[in-house]
């Protein structure tokens, strides 16, 4: 007979969570919330408003004459294939998540954040939701939804390329209807087809993201879950998206290159047609040379006309970031142990997340590192190298789900929160849902074996 789920598990996984066939709280919950000086909270605040300025100035920069002349322009579509290349889109970035490490220094905080990653189609919404909700704290990230909707429906269109995390993103859209708000997931496949895909075992293929292998408790029947669950009502169920969202905030849970040409055409028309994006479709902002960016100096000056607080704030939170070119060689060459390698984006393969391209130039020798760079050279998509930012090492309780405490010792850290533009002040930004994961190994990222804990600051 299988063992009680122990209490705390039962409260996350009531929200719905779960990862492709797991049912429920499919990582270690931390025993009790991680708690961090409120100084954290608001250097998170100060960054999160100077990245949306550095967004603001790549986006307005980017295919006019001035971004050409001081090499934006060139840096953005390096070996971006042509068709990703073309897409732009209006509006400004509402809302990301970063990565960010927890590096120790000697600060009153204890700590400084630095955003590795700039995630502009992340998920964890819904389980970030949960952890709160199960831990007793404050759910900030549904009050602050419900903030930004102020009235209209939050659309999520999803590409079934990431068909793992439907969970997650439909169990924010249950969070949200619980305080009032509207939400529906419009997945790139008609849900049946997507369920049958699952079921024929043609997707959620294990080992796979977060799932090294395959547990005992393995529920596939896509449509049965979303019945039992209560998300019908957040699931549109038309073979085809609709031609006109209305006002609609709509949050693009999918990079470009993961939709087909007719969808992307979609989202430009439901904007035509008054729609808002999160985070609009435009090629850039699913690319880690956004980064890179901070090196150019008509950036720099155009970020301090803009804001004056923002490139201080993004000198001190963005590590120094590179194309992998025939010019930046020499330099990652000489100084191997202080640089990451990763891919920026459009490989294709949904390898640029999740740490799956991750190469880090202290884990290799000299004749090996070369190889990987000119490896990198030579692929048809952009790789980045980013200055290493150590990790702080943490223990940290957690509870099995069999009711068993255990703990996890010298953990890699990474903080996650998610940042939106304040709906009171657009230059002000949000930061809510923020939550810790603390894993074994170089890389740190969501896993069954992973440690997750909401963030309490205090």
């Amino acid at each position: 007979m299988a063992s009680p789920v122990p209490a705390l598990h039962s409260r996350i996984g009531a929200a719905g969570v779960g990862l492709a066939g797991i049912d429920g709280c499919w990582w270690l919950p931390a025993a009790e919330p991680f708690a961090l000086p409120a100084a954290l909270a608001a250097e998170l605040r100060d960054l999160g408003a100077a990245i949306f300025a550095l967004l603001d100035v790549v986006a307005g920069l980017y295919g006019t004459p001035a971004g050409a002349a001081c090499g934006l322009d060139a840096l953005l579509g390096y070996h971006v294939p042509p068709d990703l290349a073309r897409l732009r889109a209006p509006g400004a970035v509402l809302g990301l998540r970063p990565d960010f490490q927890l590096c120790p220094d000697d600060s009153p905080a204890g700590y400084r954040l630095v955003a590795t990653e700039l995630e502009i189609c992340p998920s964890a919404q819904g389980f970030a939701h949960a952890m709160q909700r199960g831990y007793g704290l404050e759910t900030d990230l549904v009050a602050a939804y419900v903030r930004i909707l102020a009235g209209r429906e939050l659309l999520i269109a999803a590409t079934a390329a990431w068909g793992e995390f439907v969970w997650d993103q439909l169990a924010f859209c249950r969070a949200l209807a619980e305080a009032g708000a509207r939400a529906r997931l419009l997945l790139d496949l008609p849900p049946a087809l997507f369920a049958a895909q699952v079921r024929r075992g043609e997707r959620w293929r294990v080992p796979m993201f977060g799932i090294p292998t395959q547990p005992e408790r393995w529920d596939d029947d896509v449509l049965a879950r979303i019945e039992r669950h209560g998300f019908g009502p957040f699931v549109w169920h038309a073979d085809a998206w609709p031609a006109d969202v209305g006002d609609a905030r709509v949050f693009r849970f999918g990079y470009c290159d993961c939709f087909s040409a007719s969808q992307l055409a979609r989202m430009r028309q439901w904007q035509a047609r008054g729609a808002a994006f999160i985070n609009p479709p435009a090629f850039f902002l699913d690319s880690k040379a956004v980064m890179a960016a901070l090196g150019l100096p008509a950036v720099r000056e155009a970020l301090a006309e803009r804001s004056p607080a923002a490139l201080p704030a993004l000198r001190r939170g963005i590590p120094e970031t590179l194309l992998v070119q025939p010019e930046t060689l020499p330099r990652l060459r000489a100084e191997r142990p202080a640089w990451v390698l990763k891919y920026a984006g459009f490989d294709r393969g949904n390898l640029a997340w999740g740490g799956r391209s991750l190469q880090l130039g202290l884990h290799h020798d000299d004749a090996t590192w070369a190889r990987l760079l000119s490896e990198a050279l030579s692929l048809g998509w952009p790789v980045v190298a980013q200055r290493l930012a150590p990790t702080a090492r943490l223990d940290i309780q957690y509870l099995d789900r069999d009711g068993r405490s255990g703990w996890l010792r010298a953990g890699g850290t990474r903080l996650r929160s998610f940042l939106l533009r304040d709906p009171a002040d657009p230059a002000a930004a949000l930061a809510c849902g923020t939550h810790l994961t603390v894993a074994s190994g170089a890389g740190v990222s969501e896993s069954t074996a992973a440690v997750q804990a909401p963030v309490l600051f205090r």
